[in-house]
C-alpha cells in the first residue's frame, strides 16, 4: 500500500511477470480512516497501527 499526499491511496499488487503493479484502491484521511473506491470492493477500514515495519487496518464492509 502507498499513501499519497493527496489523499488517496494505491494498492501494489503482484503483476504480470511478478512486477509490482499499481491499482488505485480510495482515498484516506489524517484520522486513519481508510474508504475504497465505489469500483473496487466497497468499505472502510481505520489504521490501528502504523510501524515502519508493520501496518494494521481493520476494515469493515
Amino acid at each position: 500500500m502507498e499513501f499519497r499526499p493527496d489523499g488517496t491511496w494505491v494498492d501494489w499488487a503482484i503483476g504480470r511477470g511478478d512486477a509490482p503493479e499499481a491499482r488505485p484502491a480510495g482515498r484516506w484521511d489524517p484520522t486513519g480512516r481508510i474508504t475504497r473506491d465505489p469500483g473496487g470492493e466497497q468499505g472502510s477500514g481505520q489504521i490501528v497501527t502504523a510501524e515502519p515495519d508493520r501496518l494494521e487496518i481493520r476494515w469493515q464492509d
